[in-house]
């Protein structure tokens, strides 16, 4: 069985990851999740690998949308990852930025309605949260998570992770095809770093929208670690 640490996304917590570490569990693996600062990419990777250091064993590192910048910066330089999951994440090489990318897109319906603090910060107002980042996720998930969000520092989005460790490490990329968040092309973009590629027809957020599709990858990932 294989050990799992889980890092969320931009304005999210670890409660957004209630549903997978229950199906782990259910099927024998254990996992760690974590809340972030939000504060920026130095201080949310440093969490991560304050995170890492207190599992004994090697692990599958997953990552979700803005967690993806997270986990590469925090993975470079270790040698106890098995795997890292990038669930419609940000996969950027160490000097690339993830704006720049951005910018041969259209922009999604998310970058479209977010608000900013005076600080710098990104708010996610309970109706963006539900009609971009849950659009397909049951009701009483959505509702909670849009009362859960908290800000995010919008520099940390536009830092560089200084790492490539998908160049040495396993890697593997979950697109949401139906995704209003991060557009789906600009994900299929940067899977072609990851060296297996799984698509979920769903939104922002397959860990609530499709939790047996998701966990069936996990599991899928487990099974080629071991």
């Amino acid at each position: 069985m294989s050990t799992f640490v889980l890092v969320h996304g931009a304005g999210h917590g670890a409660w957004c990851w209630e549903l997978t570490e229950r199906d782990l569990a259910e099927h024998g693996h254990r996992s760690v999740s974590l809340d972030l600062p939000l504060t920026g990419l130095e201080e949310d990777a440093a969490t991560v690998r304050d995170c890492l250091d207190t599992v004994p064993e090697s692990v599958i590192l997953v990552g979700h949308s803005y967690g993806g910048l997270v986990i590469s910066k925090a993975a470079g330089g270790r040698s106890d990852i098995e795997h890292l999951v990038y669930v419609a994440a940000i996969l950027v090489g160490a000097d690339e930025n993830i704006m720049s990318l951005a910018g041969d897109y259209p922009a999604s319906p998310l970058m479209e309605k977010i608000e900013y603090t005076p600080e710098g910060f990104m708010v996610f107002s309970p109706e963006t949260t539900i009609s971009c980042l849950y659009n397909e996720t049951p009701v009483d998930f959505a509702t909670m998570a849009s009362t859960r969000m908290r800000p995010t520092a919008a520099l940390g989005m536009a830092t560089n992770p200084g790492a490539d460790p998908w160049r040495s490490i396993p890697t593997t990329y979950i697109v949401c095809e139906r995704d209003r968040t991060l557009p789906p092309e600009l994900q299929r973009a940067m899977a072609t770093k990851a060296g297996r590629v799984e698509s979920i027809d769903t939104d922002h957020s397959p860990f609530a929208s499709r939790p047996e599709e998701f966990y069936g990858i996990l599991a899928g990932v487990a099974g080629d670690s071991a």
